[in-house]
């Protein structure tokens, strides 16, 4: 893949990314690292699918290093986890692949439109799989740190 398809790919991702989040009316203060997790789950689904090719392990990446950028900022902006796991997800959405897959589908190839629906649910498992991965590290690590602190939540000191 030549550096600036690369590049090129990142910058609509993380615009993509911003769009949705204004679309969606996320706090102006919050923008930049919601575009920017974006970036960063569209990068490593790129850099993934240079070595590994495919579309499930890629996506599944991806995935995961955006759901787990969300729930480190979430945590450190006291927001929920959704308002930077969405924009982060959202490069990674397979629109195309699911015009494609109806397309045929209303031409009436169907073992094009087959293969591409194929294709359309390894990409739909891999982003759900690498949320999931993500959510249940998330949550563990949220134990663990209670039952170090003894179950108590840290005291703001004035």
């Amino acid at each position: 893949m030549n550096i600036w398809t690369t590049v090129l790919k990142l910058v609509t991702a993380a615009m993509g990314s911003l769009g949705f989040s204004i679309l969606f009316y996320l706090k102006p203060r919050r923008l930049p690292l919601a575009t920017l997790g974006g970036f960063l789950s569209c990068g490593v689904y790129l850099l993934v699918q240079f070595f590994v090719g495919g579309e499930l392990i890629p996506n599944l990446a991806g995935a995961f290093a955006g759901a787990i950028f969300s729930e480190i900022m979430a945590r450190a902006t006291k927001a929920p986890v959704p308002v930077y796991l969405l924009p982060c997800i959202i490069p990674l959405v397979p629109g195309g692949l699911l015009y494609r897959t109806m397309n045929h589908f209303i031409r009436g190839a169907y073992g094009q439109a087959g293969t591409y629906a194929l294709t359309t649910l390894a990409v739909a498992v891999g982003i759900a799989g690498g949320i999931m991965a993500a959510s249940v590290i998330g949550m563990l690590y949220a134990k663990v740190t209670l039952k170090i602190s003894g179950g108590r939540k840290k005291e703001k000191q004035a």
